[in-house]
């Protein structure tokens, strides 16, 4: 095979050893170009998840009286909460913040990736009432034998939130 490339024109000889070096530099970069696209396709694709998470939180009126009741100190969880529509605003709320906790939890979404909404999340799960309501939840769910409630996903993800922040 040697012989026979020896007896092509100098060029051409030039030519069978560049092409596939330029072929190879060129499917280099394209791969680099590529890998470089998709990291920020999915940093795009995160990012928009939780804007709109942010932007269904804030369209929601339900969702956001749940929050203003927790905001200024007016929500009380006590044995007229059960079956009440202040429940399920509560519910609604913790429901959608439970989400994006699950999204986390499964690898989705990382907690940089929830800063946007970060203060709404540790705002509604810092408060002493609603950790009265999630530890009943807890506990509750325990006890149903039915798997791990979504709310678990956002003790989880506030734990870690909360331990970012000290």
């Amino acid at each position: 095979m040697y012989e026979l490339i020896k007896t092509l024109p100098y060029w051409l000889q030039l030519g069978v050893i560049l092409i596939p070096v330029c072929s190879f530099l060129i499917g280099a970069i394209a791969f680099v170009l590529n890998v470089r696209q998709t990291t920020l396709n999915n940093k795009i694709c995160k990012a928009k998840i939780v804007s709109e998470s942010l932007y269904i939180f804030m369209d929601d009126n339900t969702m956001c009286q749940a929050f203003y009741k927790i905001e200024y100190g007016n929500f009380s969880y006590d044995s007229n909460f059960h079956g009440s529509k202040e429940e399920k605003e509560i519910d609604k709320l913790l429901r959608h913040f439970s989400n994006i906790a699950l999204m986390w939890q499964e690898g989705l979404l990382s907690l940089s990736d929830i800063r946007p909404i970060q203060y709404f999340i540790l705002r509604v799960v810092n408060d002493p009432e609603i950790i009265k309501y999630l530890l009943f939840i807890n506990q509750w769910s325990n006890n149903t034998n039915t798997g791990s409630h979504p709310y678990l996903a956002l003790n989880k993800m506030s734990k870690e939130l909360n331990e970012r922040i000290t």
